[in-house]
């Protein structure tokens, strides 16, 4: 009888082995984040992914950019997964548990009280943010105000163009033919972009976005802009 106990507590033991080890090999890969709730509120980033590797390193990131690296486990007693990065400030709500939606992976823990869920697909390759997107060579197509187009007094000889560069630099030809320089910023949860100048006397401006291969829809926000919006066509010369 004890033999026969000993070997159904083996049997079990490795059982749970099993299981987690398999509930392991299921969680490596590349997901792309679907969707973040913190208790009723939608905080999903945008283009945000993981790369969970067999030897438990990961990286992640928002679109093309790699924000961070580091390691990561899983706890197949408590049913927690947890990721390190040397570079990064410590975590302090600690693990996450994991649970499966069919294909889906679904991280779930407590927050300041909140409840905290993430939900992540597989995907094959990295997804591409809004600012992927963005850099390149914009010609303004149409300008409008208030519904009604004002291209011809903003930009009648057909001069201005949004230059925006891989290194958050863009370069504003404006109607007048001047070249005016400054910093943009992209929101990480937000298709929205800041345009922060340069030039002592301009001002920072933020926009919503639409952006794809071809085309750039920008939709002012700010006191300064919110009546405007402006589309603008790719162009692959100056």
């Amino acid at each position: 009888m004890k033999k026969e106990l000993n070997t159904l507590v083996i049997l079990a033991f490795i059982l749970v082995s099993f299981s987690g080890f398999a509930q392991k090999e299921t969680m490596v890969g590349l997901w792309e984040v679907e969707k973040v709730s913190v208790g009723e509120e939608n905080m999903t980033p945008v283009a945000k992914w993981f790369r969970l590797n067999a030897d438990d390193t990961y990286q992640g990131g928002n679109g093309w950019l790699q924000s961070s690296k580091g390691n990561w486990n899983y706890d197949a007693d408590a049913n927690l997964y947890t990721a390190t990065d040397s570079l990064d400030v410590m975590d302090e709500f600690g693990g996450f548990s994991v649970s499966f939606d069919n294909e889906k992976m679904v991280w779930e823990r407590e927050e300041e009280g909140m409840s905290v869920k993430v939900t992540l697909l597989p995907i094959e390759k990295l997804p591409m943010s809004p600012a992927d997107y963005l850099e390149g060579m914009w010609d303004l197509e149409k300008i409008t105000e208030n519904g009604q187009s004002i291209i011809g007094d903003f930009d009648k000889e057909n001069k201005h163009k949004l230059f925006i560069r891989w290194d958050r630099i863009y370069i504003n030809f404006n109607p007048e033919g001047k070249k005016l320089t400054g910093y943009w910023h992209i929101n990480g949860h937000r298709p929205e972009i800041t345009l922060l100048p340069h030039q002592e006397d301009g001002n920072p401006e933020s926009w919503r976005i639409e952006v794809n291969n071809k085309e750039l829809v920008m939709t002012g926000i700010s006191d300064s802009n919110r009546a405007i919006e402006r589309t603008y066509m790719r162009r692959n010369t100056f």
